[in-house]
């Protein structure tokens, strides 16, 4: 690699927002590990034929994977990492009362263990780079909304550990960054049209009454995001917005939604904010 070049790790880099951003950061004088688990993953990055995107295999829930990610990087980028955009995450829907356990294991591996196994790992690197660390969250890392309590409490977490890694680390000056953006156009539709399909039919009789409103305007909400949703381009933008800021922001928010919600959270009271939610989400049945 050009080591006048800034090094950067992206994982989750296959696709979404990661492969925008390894694309957008290459572009923009970075050099960027792309870390992808699969080889069609590999594919994409390659497919860039880009000489400042080097693709690495990193599964990151595999800890064997992710230090061997670590020790290539190592090997190449000899001033160190300059920054670690943690990526990588999935969001499968349920309702809380319906959440399998296994799954919401799988959730916090991928969304929270992993990112911090990351962070765990790259330090050393960063404070020779004299680097910074970007979380890519979301805006239900700070507004818990129906039917993905679990990805929230994935991100809350997320959130927890940054609001925690920013002070912890001031002597080495190395600043954390929250991205939280709204609903991006990925294939995160997609995939969740074909859960709620799955979720509904298995929904226990008993519970159709109830959740079955939700369900529903789950889906129309889902169809209405994938036609509206900000492009992963706009992400990558706010990424590089917060490697090239001197004093990068602590949070960073990508998209209108993720704008109005956080505006919600700050002025209105919890009260009326989840009458506000349960109404657009069909669950007004319920008591206020």
């Amino acid at each position: 690699m050009d080591q006048t070049q800034p090094a950067v790790l992206v994982t989750g880099a296959s696709s979404g927002i990661g492969l925008a951003t390894a694309r957008h950061l290459a572009a923009n004088g970075y050099h960027v590990f792309a870390g992808t688990r699969t080889e069609e993953g590999r594919s994409k990055i390659e497919q860039l034929a880009l000489n400042s995107v080097t693709p690495v295999w990193l599964d990151v829930t595999d800890p064997e994977q992710a230090e061997q990610a670590i020790a290539e990087i190592t090997a190449q980028a000899h001033g160190g990492l300059f920054a670690l955009v943690n990526n990588a995450g999935i969001g499968p829907p349920s309702v809380v009362e319906l959440l399998d356990l296994d799954e919401l294991r799988a959730t916090l591996e991928v969304n929270t263990l992993a990112p911090l196994r990351m962070m765990q790992l790259c330090l050393p690197l960063l404070r020779k780079g004299q680097g910074r660390i970007v979380n890519i969250s979301s805006m239900n890392g700070s507004v818990a909304l129906p039917m993905v309590g679990g990805y929230s409490a994935s991100k809350f977490a997320l959130e927890a550990l940054s609001n925690t890694l920013r002070v912890e680390l001031r002597p080495w000056k190395i600043p954390v960054t929250v991205i939280r953006p709204g609903q991006v156009g990925t294939a995160i539709f997609d995939k969740a049209r074909e859960a709620l399909q799955e979720r509904l039919e298995e929904l226990p009789p008993e519970l159709r009454n109830g959740y079955g409103p939700l369900f529903a305007r789950c889906a129309k909400l889902n169809e209405r995001g994938a036609r509206g949703a900000t492009p992963p381009e706009k992400v990558a933008a706010v990424v590089l917005k917060a490697l090239r800021a001197r004093r990068p922001r602590i949070h960073y928010l990508v998209g209108a939604d993720a704008v109005w919600l956080d505006i919600g959270l700050d002025v209105l009271p919890t009260r009326l904010l989840d009458r506000l939610i349960a109404r657009v989400s069909g669950m007004m049945k319920g008591r206020p």
